[in-house]
């Protein structure tokens, strides 16, 4: 093996090398890649009742009754004994199914084992830990945020680009929190400031905007698949505008967000609820809905159901969650019992399975539903 291929296949070594081997980004991708077919969440395709991607089944005894992880101890490890087997009945994966782990993954394995084997939760359940921030020998770094982006550029060999002109960062500046450009005279001010603390004084400013709102709102309307129109069969507008201008209003006044999400999921709730919180709950009705004559009621409400959990399930929990609609989820930890549980909490609302192709498509606040939508913006 030549020394350069030697350092290409032992990077992700490299990588893992301050901090320990992490189960969920170094190790389970390789089990996902190379073994959970077998030995993963699949009832149907697991064998020797090995189940690999959790902790309280990963160490139960196998088939065999072999305990195939022992903790601390790779060398006496089953599962690193059948990975370097030579004898094709024995070595895994087998040979039929046409994959090799590398030789960088088979360290990394190892390393887990003779760590501990420590098993992590889903990354969406973990809090986020703030890291230490690597040393920065060259002193580019301005933010602890610049160290991490040098020490990435110096593992792959590249070193950081000068700084950019002022005119260029600030037009950036404005595009990342309004998605518009500034405009002259707003450049002409900006750059005519020479203090140290010029940029930060454009972003406070830009972050207090209307214009910033909007931005936010516009990527949070897209996750919650906002549109004006019922999106099914005749596709009529319908008249949810004022969710839209909620969610706007909530990014002006930097609302918390848990009570965002409160407001959002169950603001009707809420004791006393005002109309401002029964127009938050508009997130429920954002999903596409149909009022085509040969609909079945019971089916459409089924699929209004499904379709509001594989989004609380994308935007809150990190999951995605609609696999579990059809089976127990091969990766996330949902089942498919917990994915019909969870529907269950939408079933319970007064909304008709059709729409009648009606704008304002009951229930609605009809003090909120008499004009048409204004443009955005």
């Amino acid at each position: 093996m030549s020394s350069r291929l030697s350092l290409f296949l032992l990077a992700p070594l490299a990588a893992v090398a301050a901090d320990g081997v992490s189960f969920n980004r170094d190790i389970q991708p390789i089990l996902s890649e190379y073994c959970y077919h077998c030995h993963g969440p699949d009832a149907s395709s697991r064998k020797s009742k090995l189940r690999l991607d959790r902790a309280e089944f990963a160490f139960q005894p196998a088939k065999s009754g072999d305990v195939v992880i022992v903790k601390g101890a790779a060398d006496k490890s089953p599962l690193i004994q059948r990975i370097l087997n030579k004898d094709q009945d024995e070595v895994m994966p087998p040979p039929e199914s046409h994959k090799q782990l590398k030789p960088a993954e088979i360290e990394l394995i190892r390393r887990w084992v003779s760590e501990g084997a420590k098993y992590e939760e889903h990354w969406s359940f973990l809090p986020p830990q703030r890291p230490t921030p690597p040393t920065d020998k060259t002193g580019w770094a301005k933010t602890p945020v610049d160290a991490f982006v040098v020490a990435t550029l110096a593992q792959n060999g590249l070193k950081p680009n000068g700084p950019e002109a002022k005119e260029r960062l600030f037009r950036r500046l404005n595009l990342d929190l309004t998605g518009l450009p500034p405009t002259p005279e707003e450049l002409r001010a900006y750059l005519a400031d020479t203090s140290p603390g010029a940029y930060a004084k454009a972003a406070e400013r830009l972050l207090k905007t209307d214009q910033h709102a909007e931005q936010m709102a516009r990527h949070w309307l897209d996750a919650v698949r906002y549109a004006d129109t019922h999106g099914i069969h005749i596709d009529n507008v319908r008249n949810i505008y004022p969710y839209r201008d909620w969610v706007i209003n909530a990014f002006k006044a930097n609302m918390p967000f848990d009570r965002f999400t409160i407001e959002q999921i169950g603001g009707d709730l809420l004791p006393n609820a005002t109309i401002e919180q029964l127009v938050a709950t508009g997130y429920n009705r954002c999903l596409p809905t149909t009022g085509e004559g040969g609909a079945i009621s019971e089916e459409v409400m089924t699929n209004y159901a499904k379709d509001q959990v594989e989004t609380l399930g994308a935007v809150w929990l990190g999951l995605t969650s609609g696999c579990a609609a059809c089976h127990d989820h091969k990766f996330d930890p949902i089942s498919q019992k917990e994915f019909y549980a969870m529907a269950a909490f939408f079933r319970n609302t007064s909304m008709s399975a059709l729409d009648g192709n009606n704008a304002n498509h009951p229930p609605f606040h009809a003090g909120r539903s008499s004009r048409r939508p204004r443009e955005a913006g």
